[in-house]
């Protein structure tokens, strides 16, 4: 029985709705970073690796990133990057979080910074955050799976997770919780996948 509801946050609720202050080679990298990544040495893997976990280790992985791929990254692209501002829920995301009511609600999601003023600002509640900075682990770590369980107060068996990506967000499976992929796109641009992704799990 389901008994809550987990949702990932980059590219499931959230997404950004214009690149125009991204170029196009930058915006390359950023859909597509593996080549780059395979490049980088074992020290610039680790740090790759663990760029979700520290704000510190998340510029210095990305400063690599564009670095191999013959760009450059300054603080006013990285801030942009981390700025609430430049993030907008797809419009389907009030009604799939209100859909998943009377469940349980959570977001985890590999990231940075703090995500919370965002869903303040367009008034969303959910129950718990689980933010890889906070918990010390990523997906696809079963180990974060695990903890943004425990904030919800359930047993993996008993909760659902809805992502985009199939490595990452597909690893709560193997953590003991349901799945629901969901196609993904910037905002203005996916279709309302969320609600059917819930369906195909009797929420509705």
């Amino acid at each position: 029985m389901i008994k809550a509801v987990l949702f990932d946050f980059a590219g499931t609720l959230f997404g950004r709705p214009t690149y125009r202050w991204l170029s196009p080679p930058h915006l390359s990298v950023l859909r597509a970073p593996a080549p780059f990544v395979a490049r980088m040495n074992a020290a610039e893997r680790a740090v790759w690796e663990a760029r979700d976990l520290t704000a510190l280790a998340n510029r210095s992985a990305y400063w690599t990133l564009f670095r191999l791929a013959g760009l450059t990254m300054n603080d006013d692209l990285f801030q942009r990057l981390h700025n609430p501002a430049f993030w907008l829920p797809y419009p389907d995301t009030a009604e799939a979080l209100a859909a998943a009511r009377p469940l349980k609600v959570g977001v985890l999601s590999n990231i940075s910074w703090d995500i919370r003023s965002v869903f303040s600002r367009e008034l969303l509640a959910v129950d718990a955050f689980a933010l890889s900075y906070e918990i010390g682990f990523s997906k696809p770590s079963v180990r974060a799976f695990d903890a943004a369980c425990v904030r919800l107060d359930v047993h993996p068996s008993e909760c659902l997770y809805v992502g985009d990506d199939p490595v990452s967000d597909g690893a709560a499976v193997a953590a003991g919780l349901r799945f629901a992929q969901i196609s993904t796109a910037p905002v203005g641009r996916r279709e309302p996948v969320l609600l059917e992704a819930l369906a195909r799990h009797g929420i509705s």
